[in-house]
């Protein structure tokens, strides 16, 4: 009963169960697709020629729930049940997360973080470090951009006009005095 006596209807007293999502398959894991998973697609021979020039230890395999070429690291070290032994560097897409296709720009993306260009890891991560604080001040800097030209439509909004037609022919506030 709602106050004032009123009966409730059955439309308010009805509720939806909240439903569960459902598991995703094991194909959604990006390392589902490392380069030792049997029938795994891998890049064309070409493509894998010129990727072993820059290191033997790479790798490039298609995963097909992405539908993305992902890029691999060979690491002995790192004995998981999931890569056995692959580390995953990168999912080949641009900044939209749309499809790339393997052209030169994969080469450029591991020669950006690649120890021939910064020596040691203590520099590249110093790098990554200016690019975030770049990218922070950019945003900062559009933010504030942002605010003053919202800022200026009240200001010039609320600044004294003159229409230069009238009995003032000028400031508004000539007659105010006299």
């Amino acid at each position: 009963m709602l106050r004032g006596g009123h009966k409730t209807s059955n439309a308010l007293s009805y509720r939806t169960p909240v439903g569960r999502p459902k598991a995703l398959p094991p194909e959604a894991n990006v390392w589902w697709w490392h380069p030792n998973r049997i029938g795994v697609k891998t890049a064309p021979d070409s493509f894998k020629e010129k990727l072993w020039l820059m290191d033997d230890k790479l790798a490039v395999t298609w995963n097909a729930y992405r539908e993305r070429w992902q890029v691999w690291m060979r690491r002995p070290k790192l004995q998981s049940p999931v890569c056995q032994g692959w580390v995953l560097l990168f999912i080949n897409e641009d900044a939209n997360h749309e499809y790339m296709p393997l052209d030169e720009r994969v080469f450029a993306r591991l020669y950006a973080a690649s120890a021939d260009k910064w020596g040691n890891g203590r520099d590249y991560f110093q790098a990554v470090e200016r690019e975030i604080e770049r990218e922070r001040e950019k945003a900062e800097n559009q933010y504030r951009q942002d605010t003053m030209d919202i800022a200026m439509e009240s200001f010039d909004h609320s600044q004294i006009k003159v229409s230069m037609a009238g009995k003032s022919s000028g400031s508004k506030f000539s007659e105010f005095h006299s």
